[in-house]
């Protein structure tokens, strides 16, 4: 079975990202290593999480796998920008196709 890092990154505890993510990865035989970064709010947290993000994947010589649930976009944006990670961002995915479905705007919160 394969193994990899999965980091979980929320503006929050970090269950509903590990939650989703975990029923995701069920789909596969992989072996799971967990890292749950919770309250990553800030741009200085971001920071430090694609710095962990990066390091582990240097160290393990492949990417990590990334599941975000961040709301904040300029948090998310460093993200995005800085993570050498498989980044699934599952807000961005699931969000944006509902607000065009029901015609309005999400709180985003």
């Amino acid at each position: 079975m394969h193994t990899r890092t999965v980091f979980f990154v929320s503006d929050g505890t970090g269950i509903t990202a590990e939650t989703f993510g975990n029923a995701i990865l069920a789909q596969f035989e992989i072996v799971p290593r967990h890292v749950r970064l919770p309250f990553i709010d800030t741009v200085d947290k971001a920071h430090q999480a694609v710095r962990q993000i990066n390091h582990t994947a240097e160290l393990e010589g492949r990417k990590c796998i990334v599941f975000t649930t961040l709301v904040n976009m300029e948090v998310l944006k460093v993200i995005q920008e800085g993570c050498k990670g498989m980044l699934l961002d599952m807000f961005g995915t699931f969000v944006h196709p509902l607000e065009v479905e029901l015609g309005i705007k999400s709180h985003h919160r």
